[in-house]
């Protein structure tokens, strides 16, 4: 009988790895482009409450 799952999606277990590693990919326009951009990102981080994902859970169970 063959696996038809992969026991790992990533190569690259190591989040800290494969940051540094996408970024030594980019060409120097990407680079600038990233940086001007990351601060915005940032900014839309959102850290919700416990409760909040409680509700979306049970919603989204109410819904089966």
């Amino acid at each position: 009988m063959d696996e038809t799952f992969t026991k790992t999606l990533n190569a690259l277990a190591n989040e800290a790895e494969m940051n540094r590693n996408a970024q030594e990919n980019l060409d120097a326009d990407e680079v600038i482009f990233y940086n001007s951009i990351r601060t915005g990102l940032d900014l839309l981080i959102r850290k919700p409450k416990v409760q909040t994902i409680h509700q979306i859970l049970d919603y989204s169970k109410s819904l089966r």
